[in-house]
């Protein structure tokens, strides 16, 4: 009796540490959007996008970037901003690349909320072509959703970056027109 006794209670246990690991992980969430590209003859103008976000950034990894900067330098930093993952963003078949998210925040607006994704600058779709400035070496994704998780957005394709006091990411600045998404919205 005893015996049964302890069993189910190392199953329930078992159970309880199992339903609470579940928890405990991060929910991915996914967002397919349109980007009017404006492309060239021979190519869509239209493509999908997925963005894919795993993780947000906490006060700690900010904190952490910060102190790396002050004391190491540029290039610490960047190795250490590069070793983050937070998701990732990718046009939905065709020609592109997988671009791994950096720094994500997600925002609470009136209306919604806003999701600000940092990663280094680099090409996106292998049918595009940039000039380069390198005072602008991030890129920016704004996506601005409604309550339902549905809205619009922006690439800044070069943007600068600094980290704030409250241990935030922000843009700092642009180099060129950001690219707009439209019909943002969540999938599974």
């Amino acid at each position: 009796m005893k015996m049964k006794i302890l069993t189910v209670f190392f199953v329930l246990i078992g159970l309880a540490a199992f339903l609470g690991a579940q928890d405990a992980a991060p929910k991915v969430e996914n967002f397919q959007a349109r980007l009017l590209t404006g492309g060239m003859q021979y190519t869509d103008n239209v493509k999908k996008i997925k963005i894919s976000i795993s993780d947000y950034s906490t006060t700690d990894e900010v904190f952490n970037l910060i102190k790396i900067q002050a004391e190491q330098g540029y290039e610490p930093f960047m190795s250490a901003f590069r070793a983050l993952n937070k998701g990732v963003f990718f046009p939905i078949g065709g020609r592109g690349n997988q671009i791994i998210i950096h720094g994500a925040h997600s925002i609470p607006t009136e209306k919604g909320r806003q999701i600000l994704l940092y990663t280094q600058r680099q090409p996106w779709s292998q049918e595009t072509s940039q000039r380069i400035d390198h005072r602008f070496p991030f890129m920016v994704i704004e996506l601005n959703l409604n309550h339902k998780g549905n809205g619009t957005g922006k690439i800044y394709e070069q943007a600068s970056i600094r980290m704030t006091p409250e241990r935030t990411f922000e843009m700092d600045g642009y180099n060129a027109p950001p690219k707009q998404l439209w019909d943002v919205r969540p999938t599974k």
